[in-house]
């Protein structure tokens, strides 16, 4: 739910942008500093389905968006700031060969709430990855980009033959799974469009 026990400003004028955190399909991610509540927060140019999906869901495993509004032709999302970064992110610097067992059996188990929360309310992730699998600074798992598409994706969704269903969620989490234990998604080194041929 777009909404927060505190009260975000809903003007640009209101936030310092500091650097670039995050750069994926859609969207850059910005560290920012919420003036008036003196927070540090994450700055997001968003899309609106997007802002649509954050808007609708309430799940202590997904991220929400303190609140969202336009400043010129941007719509910008203001979440919280994952301090821990993204599990992909943690892999390239940390743990080139994959995560332990252990770390991977609790990061899947929070995500796939997510994912079941999501489900259940008639929504599709459509990227679960260890980019999307964030962490804060107290290691709560938090599953993130709700509605983007990547390369990366199930092959019912690339085809988009005869639609598709939460099970190009089941797909991407079992890829997902692979990545974290070997550090790598299978194929990775491939083009896209060779993998999905």
């Amino acid at each position: 739910m777009i909404s927060s026990e505190k009260k975000f400003p809903l003007s640009a004028k209101d936030y310092k942008l500091n650097e670039e955190i995050g750069d994926g399909v859609g969207a850059t991610v910005y560290r920012a500093l919420c003036i008036p509540l003196n927070e540090v927060v994450a700055f997001k140019d968003g899309i609106r389905r997007e802002v649509q999906t954050m808007s609708l869901i309430n799940h202590p495993n997904l991220l929400q968006a303190h609140c969202s509004f336009t400043a010129g032709h941007h719509l910008w999302v203001v979440m919280p700031y994952m301090a821990g970064g993204s599990c992909l992110h943690i892999i390239k610097s940390s743990y080139q060969d994959g995560f332990e067992e252990p770390i991977i059996a609790t990061l899947l188990r929070e995500s796939l709430k997510a994912l079941v929360y999501l489900h259940a309310h008639g929504h599709i992730h459509r990227d679960a990855k260890a980019g999307n699998i964030l962490l804060d600074s107290n290691g709560a798992v938090k599953l993130a980009d709700f509605g983007v598409s990547a390369c990366m994706m199930a092959p019912e969704v690339m085809q988009q033959l005869h639609g598709y269903d939460f099970k190009a969620d089941v797909w991407s989490f079992g890829i997902t799974a692979l990545e974290l234990a070997h550090g790598h998604a299978p194929f990775s080194k491939y083009p896209p469009m060779k993998v999905n041929l």
